[in-house]
């Protein structure tokens, strides 16, 4: 592991420790990228110190999967009209992550935007699948008496610059089904434009159990240590603390 993600890591824990989150818990990493055309130069364009906008949001994933995810990786979907499973990444590899997932994601790149079709592309993912049916086994297990079983628990971090193009109520519907099999979604909308509202990502968080929406504008110096704090906060601690026994055994 680098230094820079060992410190990285080190963030996360504090954070966690302040919203009383013990050491042993562990949950599912996923990123939501948007690569709508509108967010082609904040993956494209260097920074004056080298980096790009969209590193802090890698970054962050990677981090916190280092420290809470079981597998120590995040599965990332990218999006714009269409959406793509770009598969696993590993803490391991978080040097090359923005280049390997451009590559991944090249049939897919700089379209308009999708809320719907991205969370869509998680639901139908194998990892998905394997939750929502051992999820219904469990409810049509009649008869059987069965000790309690640790069930999967989930963390999305999406991240969008602009407004929903697709369907608002199938978005909507995709973050509640989310919701029933144990995911917390932070909503995060990145766009130095203030004019951009981001209504439908402010209206889940009303609507949604598990859902929190942060709004960012200074992309050029977003760092890490703000991310951690908008994905655990005040919502993510009372969500923690209604979580059913079996996500945390």
């Amino acid at each position: 592991m680098s230094l820079p993600m060992a410190k990285e890591q080190e963030k996360v824990r504090l954070v966690l420790q302040k919203q009383n989150v013990p050491p042993s818990f562990k949950i599912n990493m996923k990123l939501f990228a948007d690569v709508s055309g509108s967010f082609k130069d904040e993956f494209t364009k260097q920074l004056a110190n080298g980096s790009y906008i969209v590193d802090p949001f890698f970054t962050a994933a990677l981090a916190i999967a280092g420290v809470i995810d079981p597998d120590r990786n995040i599965q990332i979907i990218g999006f714009s009209d269409r959406a793509l499973d770009t598969g696993d990444y590993s803490v391991d590899g978080a040097e090359g992550i923005r280049t390997e997932f451009l590559q991944r994601a090249k049939p897919i790149l700089w379209g308009s935007t999708d809320y719907a079709k991205a969370l869509e592309a998680l639901l139908k993912s194998e990892a998905m699948e394997k939750s929502l049916g051992g999820m219904l086994k469990g409810l049509f297990g009649f008869g059987k008496k069965k000790t309690v079983e640790k069930k999967e628990a989930f963390l999305v971090l999406f991240v969008s610059d602009g407004e929903d193009m697709g369907s608002a109520q199938n978005f909507i519907s995709q973050l509640k089904e989310l919701a029933e099999i144990g995911t917390f979604v932070a909503l995060i909308g990145a766009n130095s434009d203030k004019n951009v509202k981001f209504n439908l990502m402010q209206k889940a968080a009303k609507e949604v159990e598990g859902c929190t929406f942060h709004r960012l504008t200074e992309l050029a110096n977003l760092s890490t240590d703000q991310l951690y704090d908008r994905i655990f906060d005040t919502e993510f601690k009372r969500w923690f603390e209604q979580l059913p026994a079996e996500y945390k055994v």
